[in-house]
């Protein structure tokens, strides 16, 4: 996934979250005759490619405005915009820019960016910053960012240097009225790494512009970031497959129908790195507070919620929290939330928040599924 956005220093692709709601997703789990929302759909618009050094899918039930080809021009369109503003690997893009000037001086940045940033800091706010975008120094230090890899784990003192300039006190962000925004940073080598939202940026970008245009049925899912609205092209449900982590050809562990909203899936298992000295791995989800790649027996966190902005910046973080934290975390916030962990037998173990369970059933329910709700 080193391509243009996306470090895989924090966010995880789930292969089997790109399921595309059909009836396929689901293996043999029959949904229930009650999910069923409107008349097949005689014309289905599809693309699917590669964004972010990852893959993408769309699909729109009923066609889209233009078909295939303005369909793919749109969604090459958001990418590029997203791209543009935090990619970590393309030197010309905004947060690039950012992380290699080193100054605590004023640096100017456009309004979207600004936008983004704020979203960001607010939800890792929300989870005990343990979701945290200065991150961008341990990601390279661990040799998951675009600086290239490593083949020891770093040592005690590096990663105690390092989180000298780790943390949200670390850098402000200020507004600038007409003329825009700018950040500042305490250290001139503080670096931000938005890679953790830069899928769901992208699939919340096209589910906005598809909005626009008047476009009532569709997913689109940005590797392990979706967002659904109405139904699929057999007029039922989207249903999704959380994958078993165990498994490794992208076996589904659990079905959920996200109901026109957002789901996205943080997970430990499928990128990390061999230390060459100790045999030992290391996963790509970095925890701030310790300096170190996470190690307890969480492996996946699933969250839905409005936008797939926030589900991709909240899962990361519970799963650095871990199983119980996150669930307890879903409950007080009212928040769905699906964790996976490994029990002592070496099985994976689901445990659930309770406003997870709905989605979980894949029925037509009309208090959490009114129109779709604008990130």
């Amino acid at each position: 996934m080193k391509a243009s956005i996306v470090s895989t220093a924090v966010k995880c692709v789930v292969a089997s979250l790109l399921a595309l709601g059909l009836s396929a997703c689901g293996g043999d789990k029959e949904v229930p005759k009650s999910d069923v929302l409107t008349q097949k759909f005689d014309q289905v618009t599809k693309i699917d490619g590669k964004t972010f050094g990852t893959f993408y899918y769309v699909t729109v039930p009923g066609g889209y405005p233009g078909g295939e080809e303005t369909l793919r021009a749109d969604a090459e369109f958001v990418f590029k915009k997203v791209s543009d503003a935090i990619s970590t690997f393309d030197p010309k893009a905004e947060i690039a820019r950012f992380n290699e000037f080193k100054s605590t001086d004023s640096f100017i940045i456009t309004s979207y960016l600004a936008d983004v940033i704020e979203e960001v800091v607010m939800q890792s706010r929300r989870v005990e910053q343990s979701m945290d975008p200065t991150v961008g120094p341990l990601v390279n230090l661990w040799g998951f960012g675009p600086k290239g890899e490593i083949s020891r784990s770093p040592s005690e003192e590096d990663i105690k240097n390092t989180l000298e300039y780790v943390g949200l006190e670390r850098f402000g962000l200020y507004r600038a009225g007409d003329e825009g925004a700018f950040l500042k940073k305490t250290d001139p080598r503080v670096e931000l790494d938005l890679s953790t939202i830069g899928e769901g940026l992208a699939a919340d970008e096209l589910a906005a512009l598809m909005d626009q245009k008047g476009v009532e049925n569709y997913m689109i899912a940005v590797a392990g970031a979706i967002r659904t609205k109405g139904a699929n092209p057999d007029g039922k449900l989207w249903r999704v497959g959380i994958e078993d982590p165990l498994s490794q050809g992208s076996k589904v562990f659990a079905v959920a129908c996200p109901q026109s909203m957002a789901i996205s899936t943080a997970g430990s298992y499928r990128n990390f790195f061999l230390d060459k000295d100790t045999d030992k791995f290391y996963s790509h989800i970095i925890d701030t507070k310790t300096g170190k790649p996470i190690s307890h027996r969480t492996v996946s966190v699933s969250v839905i919620d409005r936008s797939a902005l926030i589900t991709d910046a909240v899962d990361t973080g519970l799963l650095v929290l871990g199983a119980k934290k996150a669930v307890e975390w879903g409950e007080k916030n009212s928040v769905a939330v699906y964790a996976i962990e490994i029990d002592k037998d070496g099985k994976p173990v689901a445990t659930y928040s309770r406003a997870f369970e709905p989605y979980l059933k894949c029925v037509v329910d009309p208090n959490i599924m009114p129109s779709m709700p604008k990130p």
